[in-house]
């Protein structure tokens, strides 16, 4: 009976150890993965939502707009998880957008940084970006990369 007991006891030790191992171990996260989740962009996408307003914005920069000249159009509620910018600088058919993460900024906890990158007057593209609906982001706009403004 003794032998039955320890046998029974040690099974279930075994049992809980390697589900307890098991349960612990969760899959890497890449660093892209995550950001996905805090800040996303793409060229030349519209929400369907935002159409209309977008497009009309857009006209109206190009119509407006002198080279390198940049114009942004926010879509934010508190409602919503995400909010949308729209940008556009004249003259530029690419653009670089890079998140700054500053934790001990008590007014801007994220900074997105956007520029243009690749200049072709006869181009028109804008980029949206999608990030959490975070009234601490705030966007700067510039006419050097990021690498260039910090001497890489």
């Amino acid at each position: 009976m003794r032998a039955r007991w320890l046998t029974v006891g040690l099974c279930l030790g075994l049992c809980l150890t390697g589900c307890t191992a098991e349960g612990a171990k969760k899959p890497p996260v890449s660093l892209e993965s995550a950001m996905q989740h805090v800040y996303s962009y793409s060229l030349n996408e519209i929400e369907p939502e935002h159409v209309e307003e977008v497009t009309q914005w857009l006209a109206d920069a190009q119509a407006e707009g002198a080279d390198g000249q940049f114009f942004i159009k926010s879509f934010q509620d508190d409602t919503s998880e995400y909010a949308y910018t729209y940008a556009y600088a004249d003259g530029y058919a690419d653009y670089e957008v890079s998140f700054i993460y500053t934790p001990k900024d008590p007014v801007s906890t994220g900074k997105i940084h956007i520029a243009g990158t690749r200049k072709d007057s006869l181009v028109h593209h804008f980029v949206q970006i999608k990030t959490v609906n975070d009234l601490s982001i705030m966007y700067i706009v510039a006419d050097e990369r990021l690498e260039e403004l910090l001497g890489f």
